[in-house]
């Protein structure tokens, strides 16, 4: 785990594109531009102040996912299967 501040920057520096999913309901998550992988980490920021939760998924050579919770300032790696978080890194 590690404080969200920090986890965009990592990302950032080392220029990463990424997949934005935000909590639909009943548990699951909708994907934004779905079309489009973006870059823009000031957007990024943008949508974590709107969204209480959201999950990142980063296009490296295996996708990593990683969910981020605004309320408590905490960005830690998930699976995430079929728009759902199926499990939460300790």
């Amino acid at each position: 785990m590690k404080n969200i501040a920090e986890f965009i920057a990592e990302i950032e520096n080392n220029n990463c594109s990424y997949n934005i999913w935000v909590y639909a309901q009943r548990g699951c998550y909708k994907q934004l531009n779905s079309t489009v992988v973006t870059k823009s980490y000031a957007y990024l920021k943008k949508i974590i102040e709107s969204h209480m939760q959201i999950i990142i998924e980063l296009n490296n050579d295996k996708p990593e996912h990683y969910l981020l919770l605004s309320e408590i300032n905490v960005a830690t790696n998930i699976a995430f299967n079929d728009q759902k978080v199926t499990a939460i890194a300790a």
